[in-house]
């Protein structure tokens, strides 16, 4: 690809037909005014695209991506959006975006830094949370196992009940507790991160009546409300709280 590619935002062929497959996630996309039409095509607009690639083994790294795409598929890759790329496998910094190839699933590398799994489940502050919801990221981690994005309610361990979002990996064998509303252990890092310890199972169950009397006291069944945060079916306590959760009411 000569000077006059460059300028036009061309791919390179050679990347593109024999390039490492990976993922980009875009960080940033910067439009230019340059469009062009070939062949009475769509017509196409050079983009600059910063994003985060990995490859299989490879640590996640930063790449920009200077790229002419059709117009019509530029609302599609906003930030957030996730894309499969092609890499130069003797240069990491030419990535392409490669529309003709689907997502690959990528083994990421292992990581044995303060943020990896086995240091926040071996070092981190013990925490019970609620799974709110999950998706798969089409990820591995360097054992294999497959990687999960997860929305959790921390309830037990903080001072205030929150919500955050995480990468896990999620053994086969934990697949049974992953539903809305389960209940699980985990280690909280330094950074604010949560990894699940699958090990540890679900948290136990507390069996609190819906009606009736608690505490001494009747409940009536209008009292009686879902809890946003862990979906229990439960009458608030004195204070407007969830009793199992602690979230307020």
């Amino acid at each position: 690809m000569g000077f006059f590619g460059n300028l036009i935002g061309s791919t390179d062929d050679e990347v593109i037909a024999n390039g490492i497959l990976g993922r980009g996630e875009i960080t940033k996309v910067d439009i230019s005014g340059m469009t062009v039409r070939m062949n009475n095509g769509l017509a196409q607009r050079k983009c600059t695209f910063s994003m985060m690639v990995m490859i299989d083994g490879v640590p996640a790294f930063p790449a920009t991506v200077v790229q002419r795409v059709q117009e019509i598929v530029i609302p599609q890759l906003a930030h957030g959006a996730v894309v499969p790329v092609r890499v130069d496998p003797k240069d990491h910094s030419k990535v392409f975006i490669d529309f003709a190839s689907k997502l690959p699933v990528v083994t990421a590398a292992r990581d044995t830094g303060e943020n990896s799994a086995a240091y926040v489940l071996a070092h981190g502050k013990p925490i019970k949370v609620i799974l709110v919801a999950s998706q798969p990221m089409k990820l591995k981690n360097a054992d294999g196992i497959d990687m999960y994005a997860l929305t959790l309610t921390v309830y037990e361990g903080v001072d205030t009940p929150y919500q955050l979002q995480v990468g896990n990996p999620v053994p086969a064998s934990a697949l049974p507790l992953m539903y809305p509303g389960s209940k699980l252990h985990a280690k909280l890092s330094a950074a604010g991160s949560a990894v699940i310890d699958w090990a540890a199972g679900a948290v136990a169950a507390v069996a609190v009546p819906t009606t009736g009397p608690v505490a001494g006291n009747p409940v009536p069944v209008a009292a009686i409300q879902k809890c946003p945060f862990c979906s229990t079916n439960i009458a608030p306590d004195k204070n407007g709280k969830c009793p199992n959760c602690g979230a307020s009411l």
